[in-house]
């Protein structure tokens, strides 16, 4: 229930910057630059292959294919995404949405006992290697992306929590970096 509340109150937080973005937007008048972009995201708990596409001049979906820390493991994210004018500058754009994910965790549990008798206590060190869970939840998104002019590039940062509803408790704040290349568009 605590993390859950983190992520209503890191909500709540970002509402007025989407508020700034969304009347940016409303100055602009097609806002996409390009049309589709693939590439590699960075991240803190998740890294992987992210593509994008407009489906407006103001509004693309994010597709994220990551492989979080965990072995064997994998996270496939959809975020809808709104885009506005940065800094009144061209190539620079906000963006902010919503989405959702599906993954499955396999990690190790490591854990420990001691094995006594009368004479000395031996310690046990084991691994547990059937932690297995399916994860699905609830995304959010805010960053900001720039459109190299000279090259057909993006380069991008955002924090992306996201909270597991199936097995309650698990929240996650991430953080990345993203490299795209583009094509498509004006």
């Amino acid at each position: 229930m605590k993390k859950f509340i983190h992520f209503i109150c890191i909500a709540l937080m970002m509402m007025p910057v989407m508020a700034a973005a969304q009347a940016s937007q409303n100055k602009d008048q097609g806002t996409s630059t390009y049309k589709t972009g693939i590439g590699l995201r960075g991240g803190s708990y998740t890294s992987g292959l992210t593509f994008k596409t407009f489906i407006k001049d103001d509004a693309a979906i994010e597709g994220i294919l990551s492989v979080p820390y965990f072995r064997n493991s994998f996270l496939i994210t959809v975020l809808y995404e709104k885009h506005a004018t940065a800094f009144n500058t061209e190539g620079f754009k906000w963006f902010y949405g919503l989405g959702g994910h599906i993954g499955s965790y396999h990690y190790r549990h490591y854990y420990s006992y001691y094995n006594c008798n009368k004479k000395k206590c031996i310690r046990i060190n084991e691994y547990d290697n059937h932690n297995r869970f399916v994860s699905i939840g609830i995304d959010g998104i805010l960053g900001l992306e720039y459109k190299i002019q000279e090259i057909p590039f993006t380069l991008g940062v955002d924090i992306k929590p996201y909270i597991d509803i199936v097995r309650p408790g698990l929240g996650y704040f991430d953080s990345a970096f993203s490299v795209r290349y583009v094509f498509g568009g004006n």
